[in-house]
């Protein structure tokens, strides 16, 4: 049994499928057996060669830069793309940025939305996401890194780990705590999004995940101050807002 899609996804699929037949050879071969300076200019080199063909986050609204199609024909997408060895995940973006526009196509202010997703479309930004510590297990109320509203700046400070993709980012969303300790946990955290030359956000170093360095990094922030309207959603909805970004990935 096979899904039904629009015309107008089939399109896109032929268009993919035309797509990978004429770049997969010269940009996937051999791709593990790059070094890390190699293999980074090989990603950006996908990012742009995708962008230039709007085949990044097609399943955002067409007002956004997207192709507006559903998320059934956007996984019809996907398909093609693993069929051919490409993986999804943080060197593919035409699907790992349909996660971060996600949260703010959702969530965001109709100005964050025409400040951030025209850049992450077009593969100007990268952007990667701050969740877990060192210290918090896989429990996200276990999170310490806080966010303290001093007049019209958030102050943030922590550590967080396994940032993937932190290393060439300009921004990250991070999930903080910005209630005092007596609020249920699931209300006490809220999302900020935090541009990475902000003084005081310090990447420490590229944490190995089973003896491999793969981008995933830990970061500190000592006093980290960005503007009050950088917070992204509702205060005290950073849970609803991961599951809202975590959930179709």
């Amino acid at each position: 049994m096979r899904p039904t899609y629009s015309e107008e996804a089939e399109t896109y699929r032929q268009k993919i499928q035309g797509f990978l037949g004429e770049h997969l050879p010269a940009n996937w071969t051999g791709i593990g057996a790059l070094d890390d300076d190699s293999r980074e200019t090989f990603i950006e080199e996908w990012r742009a060669l995708l962008a230039e063909n709007k085949l990044l986050a097609v399943s955002w609204p067409e007002e956004y830069g997207g192709a507006g199609l559903s998320e059934v024909e956007r996984i019809v997408l996907a398909e093609e793309f693993a069929k051919a060895g490409v993986p999804e995940g943080n060197e593919n973006d035409a699907f790992s940025i349909t996660m971060v526009g996600n949260a703010i196509i959702e969530c965001g202010s109709e100005e964050q939305k025409r400040k951030f997703l025209p850049r992450i479309i077009s593969g100007e930004d990268r952007w990667c996401q701050g969740y877990s510590e060192p210290n918090s297990g896989s429990d996200l109320a276990n999170l310490g890194t806080r966010a303290v509203l001093d007049g019209d700046e958030w102050v943030i400070n922590g550590r967080k780990w396994f940032t993937s993709g932190a290393g060439n980012a300009a921004y990250t969303t991070a999930m903080v705590r910005t209630e005092d300790d007596d609020t249920p946990d699931h209300s006490a955290f809220s999302m900020i999004v935090v541009p990475t030359d902000t003084p005081g956000y310090n990447i420490l170093r590229d944490v190995r995940v089973m003896g491999q360095y793969d981008g995933h990094y830990e970061v500190d922030y000592v006093d980290v101050r960005v503007p009050k309207d950088n917070l992204l959603g509702p205060r005290g909805q950073g849970f609803k807002i991961a599951q809202d970004r975590l959930g179709p990935g």
